[in-house]
C-alpha cells in the first residue's frame, strides 16, 4: 500500500529514476534499519526521447521527467529535491586496466590516488570511466589487500572499470538538471543496480550470469567470487521483436499486445497458425545467439555454478528461459521478483542513501539546531545498502 507523507513532520525517503527505452519510471521508498518500503511510483512511456537506454531528445526527456517527479511529489504530499539516476546505454561495458609504478618506498594514500588518476586519464575523449568497480594491488608481484604503508619496489594496480561514452552522463545532466531543474543526487550503473536487487550473495559467490532483457538493449553481467567478472551491452531488445511483428500489417501497439499475449520464443507446432511464433523465434534466436557468444567469449561459462538468471520486462516472453537453456546448456531461471520491469529501479533505491525530500520549515529549523549540537551527537551506525530489502521490497 502506498503511503502519503505528512509535511508537518519529518519526511525522509529516497527517489530513483530509471530512463528506459519504453518508459520513464520514478519510484520513492522509505529506508530504515528494517529494510525498504515502497511509497509510490509513476511512469510515462518514453516515446522517442530515449533510444537504447540513452537520452535522444533532451527537451522531451526533461518534460517527462518533470511530469513524473511532480506527480510523485503530489501523491506523496511532499516536495522532491533530488533523485538518483541509473546510467545505461549501448556503449556500457566492463574492462580491466593495469597501472604500474616504481616507488622504492612506502605506499602512501597519495600514491594510490595518483594510480587511480592515471587510470582515469588513460581513456580517450570517446570513452569515460563511469565507475571503478574494484581494484587489486600487487606489491613486487604479490597480492596485498591493504597496501597502504607497506614497502615495495614496484606497485601494480589492476582496476575493473565500467566504461561508456561521456554523452551517457552528460545528456542526463543536461536533461534532468539543466532542463527539468531537478538535482541529481547521484548516478548508479543500471545493470549493477539490477544485480543488487535480484542476485543473492550465493549467486555472486558461486558464479552466475544475469541477463536483463529490456525494450531497447540487453545487459549481460557475470559474477563469480562475489565480484563482477564481465559486463557487456547487446544492442537488441524486446522492441525489435515488436517492430518485426508489424510486418503482419498491424500497428506497433497491436504488435506489442500480440507479442505479450501470444508470443513464444519456441515455435508451437501444435498450432495451426505458426507465423507469429516463426517471426518471434527468428529474432529471439539472434539475441540469444549474441548472448551465448558473449558468455563463451568471457571465458566464464564453466564458472556459472548457479546458472543463468533472467529479468527485465522482455524476459517474460514465453519459453525464453527454455530456449536459453537449450542453447547454452545451463540451468536458466527467472529472478525472484514480482515485477521484472522494476528490477533496475529497485536496485537503484537499494543503493541510494541521501534524503531526497525537500526540507519543511520545521525540519530546516531542526537541522540548524542539530548542526549546533554536532560535536556532542553520537556517531551514526553505518547501514548496509541492501539491509533487509528482500523481506519487504518484493511485496510491493
Amino acid at each position: 500500500m502506498h503511503e502519503k507523507l505528512n509535511n508537518t513532520g519529518h519526511s525522509h525517503y529516497v527517489v530513483a529514476l530509471d530512463l528506459g527505452t519504453s518508459k520513464l519510471l520514478a519510484m520513492a521508498a522509505r529506508k530504515t534499519h528494517e529494510g525498504i518500503s515502497i511509497l509510490d511510483s509513476k511512469q510515462i512511456p518514453s516515446g522517442t526521447c530515449i533510444r537504447r537506454g540513452c537520452v535522444y531528445k533532451i527537451d522531451d526527456t526533461a518534460n517527462i521527467v518533470r511530469k513524473i517527479v511532480n506527480g510523485l511529489s503530489h501523491s506523496l504530499n511532499s516536495g522532491i529535491k533530488k533523485v538518483y539516476v541509473g546510467i545505461g546505454g549501448q556503449s556500457l561495458r566492463a574492462e580491466y586496466y593495469s597501472v604500474k609504478k616504481e616507488i622504492n618506498g612506502l605506499v602512501t594514500s597519495d600514491i594510490l590516488l595518483h594510480l587511480e588518476d592515471e587510470c582515469r586519464k588513460h581513456m580517450s575523449e570517446l570513452i569515460e570511466v563511469l565507475e571503478i568497480v574494484f581494484s587489486e594491488y600487487f606489491l613486487d608481484g604479490k597480492l596485498e589487500t591493504n597496501p597502504k604503508n607497506m614497502y615495495c619496489k614496484e606497485i601494480e594496480t589492476k582496476y575493473q572499470l565500467i566504461l561508456g561514452r561521456p554523452s551517457l552522463k552528460n545528456l542526463l545532466k543536461k536533461s534532468i538538471e539543466g532542463k527539468a531543474g531537478i538535482e541529481i543526487a547521484g548516478f548508479f550503473i543500471s545493470p549493477l543496480a539490477t544485480a543488487e536487487a535480484v542476485l543473492t550473495s550465493k549467486d555472486k559467490r558461486r558464479g552466475c550470469a544475469l541477463i536483463e532483457f529490456g525494450a531497447g538493449i540487453t545487459y549481460l553481467s557475470i559474477y563469480r567470487e562475489e565480484r563482477l567478472k564481465y559486463l557487456v551491452t547487446i544492442p537488441l531488445g524486446g522492441s525489435v521483436i515488436t517492430k518485426d511483428l508489424c510486418c503482419l500489417g498491424i500497428v506497433e501497439s497491436e504488435a506489442e499486445t500480440l507479442k505479450i499475449n501470444d508470443g513464444n520464443a519456441l515455435i508451437d507446432y501444435s498450432k495451426k497458425e505458426q507465423l507469429v511464433d516463426t517471426i518471434i523465434e527468428a529474432r529471439v534466436n539472434e539475441i540469444v545467439t549474441n548472448i551465448v557468444e558473449q558468455i563463451k567469449q568471457s571465458g566464464c561459462l564453466p564458472m556459472l555454478d548457479e546458472g543463468i538468471i533472467i529479468t527485465g520486462g522482455a524476459s517474460l516472453l514465453k519459453n525464453l528461459d527454455k530456449l536459453l537453456s537449450q542453447q547454452i546448456g545451463k540451468q536458466v531461471r527467472r529472478a525472484n521478483i514480482k515485477n521484472h520491469a522494476h528490477a533496475c529501479i529497485l536496485g537503484l533505491l537499494a543503493l541510494s542513501k541521501d534524503n531526497c525530500a525537500k526540507e519543511t520549515c520545521e525540519e530546516s529549523s531542526l537541522l540548524q539546531e542539530g548542526k549546533q549540537q554536532k560535536l556532542i551527537s553520537p556517531p551514526k551506525r553505518k547501514e548496509s545498502l541492501f539491509g533487509k530489502l528482500s523481506r519487504t521490497i518484493f511485496d510491493d
